[in-house]
């Protein structure tokens, strides 16, 4: 098999010929080569996806057209307001963005921090209820999605037969009051005033579910809602009123179009893995295990008959000296936990440290080969 039908078989239920090793650089790859960085290997690389192609494993990214500087999901759609002005200013490293609504105005201020190569939210945009939620209502029916179809495709070919286009471009209602307001102030807000907040959530929903649509109608065949899955953001109570609907409505239109229908996972699943099989998500990606997360990949492989599990790489493992025998003892160890592989992606879980060297990555990628 080459890596696209590895990945194609996997995710229609069937063992692969051997393990999908598809691991994530995105982070690590601008780190490096906006701090001059890279090996000399791969130093004349311009993308991520030269840089995979490279070490020769497979391709089967969330965010391979992401910009480190603006956001930290997306590549292929655009954001469009109708009816509203829009600014932005950049000075240095900050970014404000203001929006002028018909009911107010109202603004939100990113710094892109180089050394760590990571985007900060610096100023929320929903800050005052009482002040602003005309305008936080009338931004949100403003906004629409446009899917850019031509880049996905385009990079679907550049892809080619080296892996599969992962769409990660949209979150849960839930996750965009997160965004918005500030997680611990979306709690507040959903206690204080939970009417206008489910508001909120069913446009930003109405939204989403229409370019999930769209991405599948394009040909997409891996939808990832971009949501940071964690049972301390998301509890059993919490995940059940304001996300299982939706995530179930998600995976419908997935499924109906011959897609699977993926959720990002960072920190703990154990309380909510039921609800999220339950809800028809195919599968996890980038899921956190012990010690930064509560549920071992072969026990979360276990939580449902069709369930994919995605990570086994984190921290823990990437940071520091790794020599090939310690590289070959552990995916030994996690393979044998594994096997079949039909329902199980050996990546990252979340992203690669910037902290990784180059030499850790080709350790592992050999390891997988040897093992696989």
């Amino acid at each position: 098999m080459n890596s696209r039908e590895r990945i194609l078989a996997l995710l229609e239920g069937r063992v692969p010929d051997r393990a999908v090793f598809a691991p994530n650089i995105w982070q690590w790859f601008d780190y490096n080569k906006m701090h001059g960085r890279l090996p000399g290997e791969i130093a004349g690389c311009e993308t991520q996806v030269e840089v995979l192609k490279h070490l020769g494993v497979d391709i089967f990214s969330r965010n391979l057209l992401s910009e480190t500087r603006r956001y930290w999901i997306g590549g292929h759609v655009e954001t469009v307001f109708d009816g509203l002005e829009v600014e932005e200013n950049e000075e240095g490293d900050l970014r404000r963005v203001t929006y002028r609504t018909p009911a107010g105005e109202i603004s939100e201020v990113f710094r892109f921090d180089r050394e760590g190569c990571t985007l900060i939210q610096q100023e929320h945009l929903f800050k005052d209820f009482d002040s602003e939620y005309r305008a936080w209502k009338s931004w949100l029916e403003g906004r629409r999605y446009v899917f850019d179809r031509s880049s996905f495709e385009a990079l679907e070919a550049v892809v080619g037969e080296d892996g599969l286009v992962m769409v990660g471009e949209t979150f849960c209602p839930l996750k965009q009051l997160h965004v918005a307001a500030r997680a611990d102030n979306a709690i507040y807000l959903l206690f204080d005033h939970e009417k206008e907040m489910v508001e909120l959530m069913e446009i930003h929903e109405r939204q989403t579910l229409e370019l999930i649509r769209g991405i599948v109608a394009a040909g997409a065949r891996v939808v990832c809602s971009m949501d940071n899955l964690d049972s301390f953001f998301y509890p059993p109570d919490v995940f059940d009123k304001y996300c299982a609907g939706f995530y179930g409505r998600a995976a419908e239109i997935c499924h109906a179009g011959g897609a699977s229908f993926f959720v990002h996972a960072c920190g703990r699943q154990k309380d909510i893995l039921s609800r999220v099989v339950d809800c028809g998500i195919d599968g996890l990606e980038g899921i956190a295990f012990p010690p930064l997360g509560d549920v071992e990949l072969d026990q979360a492989r276990k939580a449902g008959e069709r369930f994919i599990v995605e990570g086994g790489l984190s921290a823990v493992q990437l940071e520091g000296e790794v020599s090939q025998a310690q590289a070959d003892r552990y995916v030994a160890g996690l393979f044998e936990k594994m096997r079949p592989f039909d329902r199980f992606i050996f990546s990252m879980s979340c992203n690669t440290s910037i902290l990784t060297s180059w030499d850790t990555l080709r350790r592992f990628r050999d390891a997988w080969l040897k093992f696989a």
